[in-house]
């Protein structure tokens, strides 16, 4: 298309206009418009951006309130549970008050916030508390003081310092003890005055009646805890510091309206005659706390109607207010709202004020423009020629421009309009290249920060596991020395085991948050080898089998035809999994059963991906809680009210599920039970690339003929020293201890022991120096040094070995380890005993104890072994025993031993299916 032809379509105008007119008047409008949009839009995005900030900021805030308040609730309960249970089972008696006086002293400093008091029928009162100067106070009141009861001064151990006052007292009258016998059970208190250190306070008490029987007839105390309710108005103040300048956190009754706390007022109190009176929320004095609690009545009508969370809106005085309310509720008469108010000025003030800046540097950008246009609408063809080159020059990063000044005004004003350009250009790129080296420097200093603070979460891990493992160390030792006992009595090796169980259990809890802590640092590897898959999962059937039975449930394990059995992935972590799935699932099944299946869902041989269900039939997951249920220490209802478990297990099985390959996922339905699905990837190998392992054995002496060994035991812990002594001294060997690195010097320096085991943290001289000093003689080449830790961090390991110890042992360790690790560095020999025989002998028990041979035996012999096993009569069932053994004496031995190893509830769990069965 040609000049003339768009002559033709756009023909002139008869009326001439000026160049200035048409430059000016259509570039004004453009920035005009532009200043418009971009005003209105920074206005617009800031809104929106408060109110996604203020959202976050709040949610996040208000689940942390929630979350910490139902903690402490929980911690409250534990702990009160745990008293009660005291003084229910007998172990704390009722009426003894020095005993009484201890134990309470002992929950006031694991709870320093809490007044903990019991009274009994007879009229007995123990009171224990700290006041806010950290002065220990004790009230006792027994029948040497009645009618009065008298108040002590303690010190830091809860000992009588002084007598400070007698006052006449009852606890039989007091509303916790009167309100606890009337509804025979733990509750809630309503909130009433509380005096402490002179000042008048709110509280509210805890309590539950203890009673000597079932049927709640014998009552032997009544136990309670008083919370003041000043520790939930600071909570308050403190949470409230971390949201805006005039936002307000406070707390209130849902049923009666109330105030309980709030971070914007002193007190949520009025004094009357020095004792506090309550404040009903719509007579506060605060504007914000008033207006926020009428609009919520407007809103649902009344309080008691807000059952869930909710957030809203509100304005006050024409300024917009966000409000969140919680509820905090339990069973037990906690029914509050906790309302948190955050002004939308607070976020909005800085926006408000970068938005007129903008509006006024985009006006002051139109008259700069609009000047500019002026000066363009005369001479521009050979001003727009030099600025296009410099233009480009300056593209390609020639900043270094300058236009000459021209005689014409206007286009001498363009070109010092243009250098003054082209000077702040690279003013601007100067200031940038500041900004990013600054920024370059932040970042590392960022860094430097965020590797201080690794390192000293890796410190505290390694402080937390030497703390934690040492002594472990020395209950799990000891409990395996006295296992070797042939002269323990029946009833101490029971007690033995317990000890044991309960340390290993304890140890895996430990390891548990060990595990959640290296997976949250990056520092879980997988570690894959050859293992028998078949036989893991058979392994993990009869490890169950005994608990599923105790509960009359059935443990079915099906696995395809085409599942390979000989694979190769991390056996340990995939039989976690296992077993932690597998325990969830009997521990919330209560019928029916629970099923483990095995089958394969993809193979391109070597490759497989195998997938796992486990299924159950028990009470099923709520599904609204499906969401939370693989975070850490988060547990269901169900799991809350079973009170077992940490809340890691299933953590820490997706997180080694992801680390063998797949995922983990969960279907349930209330009421009809769960199953967990969850997929690896494995590689098939041969037979003959799996190790077989050597059945279980105990050294019990050494070989003869063999060198005196001299050992040397370094460890700053008596009990560590006393451990190791007592495993090796029985064997034979000669054995010297220290407590620290100097005194082991001295000692290898004279004695020259085979061996020594060295702790690595102690005082004076630690394991490091010592070894590095003993391994840097010639004559300590010969001398085997095997570092003894309690920490589980995989960098320490590295350090040990390179100040120059040979070998490197975990505590609590095995004792099998101990001697393995002399055998392979100093050559000791050992004589064995064969436990396998005692491992078939259980493995044949279990498969007599069966309903169908014990359905063989006379209905009335059952009936008088069940009442001799409830009541514990040893006498009538050693005689019923060898009744039985006439009908069937492999039967007979196999009840013995399990009654000789306290499964009572397995054999009345056998007895009752059985008499089933015979109806």
């Amino acid at each position: 298309m040609n000049i003339e032809k768009l002559t033709r379509i756009f023909p002139k105008p008869s009326r001439q206009v000026p160049l200035r007119t048409v430059l000016i008047v259509p570039f004004v409008l453009q920035i005009f418009v532009t200043v418009g949009l971009t005003g209105w839009l920074s206005l617009r995005n800031g809104q929106k951006a408060v109110n996604n900030v203020s959202l976050q900021l709040r949610t996040e805030v208000s689940n942390n309130i929630q979350k910490e308040f139902n903690n402490h609730l929980e911690k409250i309960y534990a702990l009160f549970d745990f008293a009660v249970a005291n003084v229910a089972n007998g172990e704390l008696g009722a009426n003894d008050i020095p005993a009484l006086e201890k134990f309470l002293w002992n929950m006031v400093q694991v709870e320093p916030g809490g007044l903990w008091q019991l009274g009994n029928p007879d009229g007995d009162f123990v009171l224990q508390q700290r006041l806010d100067n950290g002065q220990g106070i004790a009230k006792i009141r027994d029948q040497s003081s009645v009618p009065n009861r008298l108040v002590f001064a303690l010190d830091a151990q809860g000992n009588h310092l002084k007598q400070l006052q007698s006052e006449k007292f009852d606890p039989r009258d007091r509303p916790w003890y009167k309100n606890a016998i009337k509804a025979q059970k733990k509750l809630w208190t309503d909130i009433f005055p509380l005096v402490r250190s002179n000042k008048p306070a709110l509280g509210l008490s805890l309590a539950m009646p203890v009673y000597q029987d079932l049927d709640k007839q014998n009552l032997l105390a009544v136990m309670s805890v008083t919370l003041d309710l000043e520790n939930i108005t600071s909570f308050l103040k403190n949470k409230n510091q971390q949201i805006s300048p005039n936002s307000q956190l406070f707390a209130i009754e849902r049923t009666t309206g109330n105030l309980i706390a709030s971070s914007a007022i002193p007190q949520p109190f009025t004094i009357k005659n020095n004792q506090a009176l309550r404040i009903n929320a719509l007579e506060s004095n605060n504007t914000f706390l008033r207006d926020t609690v009428r609009h919520l009545i407007n809103s649902f009508q009344r309080l008691e109607a807000i059952s869930s969370r909710q957030q809203l809106e509100l304005n006050v005085e024409g300024k917009k207010q966000f409000i969140d309310v919680v509820p905090i509720q339990d069973k037990r008469g906690i029914d509050w709202l906790v309302v948190l108010v955050v002004p939308e000025a607070d976020f909005m003030e800085e926006i408000n004020a970068n938005t007129q800046l903008t509006i006024l540097l985009c006006l002051l950008a139109l008259i700069v423009a609009t000047v500019l246009g002026i000066f363009t609408s005369t001479w521009i063809a050979q001003p727009i020629h030099r600025l296009n080159r410099a233009s480009d020059a300056i593209a390609s990063g020639e900043l270094e421009q300058n236009i000459s000044e021209s005689a014409v005004q206007e286009i001498g004003a363009l070109a010092k309009s243009f250098n003054e350009m082209s000077r702040q250009l690279k003013n601007s790129y100067q200031f940038l290249e500041q900004r990013v080296k600054e920024r370059t420097a932040e970042l590392v200093i960022a860094k430097e920060k965020a590797d201080v603070a690794n390192q000293a979460k890796s410190t505290f891990i390694a402080n937390m596991s030497h703390e934690l493992r040492s002594p472990l160390n020395a209950i799990l030792g000891f409990a395996q020395i006295m296992t070797r006992s042939q002269t323990l009595p029946r009833e101490h090796q029971e007690s033995v085991g317990i000890i044991s169980r309960s340390g290993e259990h304890l140890l895996t809890l430990i390891n548990n948050v060990l595990d959640l802590s290296k997976i949250e640092a990056g520092k879980t590897t997988l570690n894959p080898k050859n293992f028998d898959l078949h036989r893991l999962l058979d392994d993990i059937h009869d490890m169950f089998q005994i608990k599923a039975e105790e509960k009359n449930l059935q443990l079915l394990m099906e696995y395809a035809p085409n599942l390979p059995r000989y694979i190769r992935t991390d056996d340990i972590k995939l039989r976690q999994v296992l077993i932690n799935l597998i325990n969830n699932a009997l521990k919330f099944t209560q019928s029916g059963g629970v099923s483990i299946r095995g089958d394969v869902r993809e193979s391109i041989p070597p490759s497989y991906t195998l997938h796992f269900e486990i299924e159950d039939s028990g009470a099923g997951i709520a599904a609204e809680e499906l969401g939370n249920l693989f975070e850490a220490f988060t547990q269901t209802e169900t799991g809350k009210q079973a009170q077992e478990g940490t809340g890691l297990g299933l953590p820490i099985s997706r997180q080694f599920v992801h680390l063998m390959g797949g995922d983990i996922t969960v279907k349930s339905q209330q009421g009809q039970g769960t199953t967990f699905l969850f997929d690896i990837q494995v590689t098939a190998v041969e037979a003959s690339d799996i190790t077989t392992q050597k059945p279980s054995r105990r050294v019990i002496t050494l070989e003869p003929n063999q060198p005196k060994y001299r050992i040397l035991i370094v460890d700053d812990k008596p009990l560590n020293r006393q451990l190791l002594i007592k495993l090796l001294s029985p064997l034979g060997f000669e054995l010297k201890d220290a407590s620290n690195g100097q005194e082991a010097i001295e000692i290898w320096s004279q004695w020259e022991p085979h061996l020594i085991w060295m702790d690595m943290r102690m005082p004076v001289m630690d394991g490091y120096t010592a070894t590095q000093t003993i391994k840097s003689h010639i004559k300590g080449q010969a001398t085997a040094i095997i570092a003894l830790t309690a920490s589980v961090l995989e960098e320490e390991k590295a350090m040990v070995l390179s100040a120059g110890c040979d070998d490197f042992l975990r505590k609590p360790f095995r004792e099998e380890e101990i001697f393995k690790a002399m055998q392979k560095h100093i050559g000791v020999k050992y004589i064995y005993e064969d436990l396998t025989p005692k491992n078939q002998e259980s493995k044949q028990t279990r498969e007599i104890l069966t309903v169908a041979e014990m359905a063989k035996l006379p209905i009335e012999l059952l009936s008088q072994l069940q009442e001799a096993v409830m009541f514990s009569d040893e006498e009538l069932i050693a005689t019923l025993v060898k009744q039985i053994t006439s009908h069937n004496e492999s039967l007979a031995r196999a009840i013995e031993i399990s009654l000789h190893n306290f499964e009572y509830e397995k054999i009345l769990n056998l007895i009752s299916a059985t008499q089933k069965e015979k109806r």
